[in-house]
């Protein structure tokens, strides 16, 4: 316990520096756990195929989108990036003299890059959304950063995050603690109804405080509400992982995170949650969803 909560305050540490700096910064971070990330899938994937598949291949491809939504908002720009990057893993294990086992780890490798880079971009977009932040601690520390632009992505981002971790915080405690009846016991065998139902009363209530404290445009009803359906994604965030874990015989999917570990298993509920913010983000700033505009 002691090893893995210094790695999840090393997590946060580590996460907070270049999420208050936003912009590049933000992205390095982003581009830093893509890579990360690619390896772990890489090496996982490589259990079924004949040969390995190349974690560099779901780099580039992911880094596409990544970049693009870095540099553009043109939804056009960012559409035929999400088809390259869906297409690239195929054409660059195509190159092989097997082609069945070509097109198989190229189709993983794609499963892998968008996988990676759909939710990290919205990770980037999300703190990139630009308004001014109704916390006024959080809009003087943007403008002491010289980042006011954003300060609404920040909140929005750093909602996110909290009720997302807070959520399987205490979920694990309580599951560990009080947990008998079992949630997917084929899935998680460790996961159980108790710890969800302490996870998702978490959501709700950092949801509805964390409205207030990082001040996004949510009443306190919407803030619960918002949390608590966060909290049920991030659960099914987990349990789609561990389906995808259990089909490739793995435990996890690194060690890189003490206690934890490999990245993926960190982001494994963030994948889904962050998309999820971005959308309820841009619907209440009257956006149209994309790819609906």
């Amino acid at each position: 316990m002691r090893q893995r909560t210094l790695s999840a305050t090393l997590v946060v540490v580590v996460t907070l520096v270049p999420l208050v700096l936003g912009t590049w910064a933000w992205f390095v971070l982003i581009l830093a756990v893509l890579m990360q990330g690619a390896r772990e899938l890489a090496r996982g994937f490589s259990r079924v195929t004949r040969e390995p598949i190349q974690p560099l291949s779901i780099v580039l491809a992911a880094s596409i989108l990544l970049i693009t939504v870095q540099i553009t908002d043109s939804r056009a720009v960012i559409l035929v990036a999400a088809i390259s990057t869906s297409l690239l893993p195929i054409a660059w294990h195509a190159r092989t003299a097997d082609h069945r086992d070509g097109l198989q780890r190229g189709v993983f490798a794609s499963f892998g890059a968008f996988y990676l880079g759909a939710p990290l971009s919205a990770a980037i977009l999300l703190r990139s959304i630009e308004g001014i932040g109704h916390a006024a601690w959080l809009q003087r520390l943007a403008a002491l950063l010289g980042t006011e632009r954003t300060a609404l992505g920040l909140a929005w981002l750093a909602w996110a995050l909290s009720v997302t971790w807070l959520t399987d915080t205490f979920a694990y405690l309580a599951g560990s603690r009080y947990g008998h009846r079992k949630l997917a016991p084929r899935l998680s065998p460790g996961k159980t109804w108790e710890g969800a139902v302490a996870g998702f009363l978490t959501g709700l209530l950092v949801g509805m405080l964390g409205a207030w404290l990082f001040g996004v445009p949510l009443s306190p009803a919407a803030g619960g509400a918002a949390g608590a359906a966060i909290a049920v994604l991030a659960e099914l965030g987990d349990l789609a992982e561990s389906f995808l874990k259990r089909g490739l015989g793995l435990k996890d999917f690194g060690r890189s995170i003490p206690g934890h570990g490999g990245v993926l298993d960190r982001i494994d509920a963030l994948l889904v949650t962050v998309p999820a913010t971005l959308l309820l983000a841009t619907l209440l700033s009257g956006g149209t969803p994309w790819p609906f505009a």
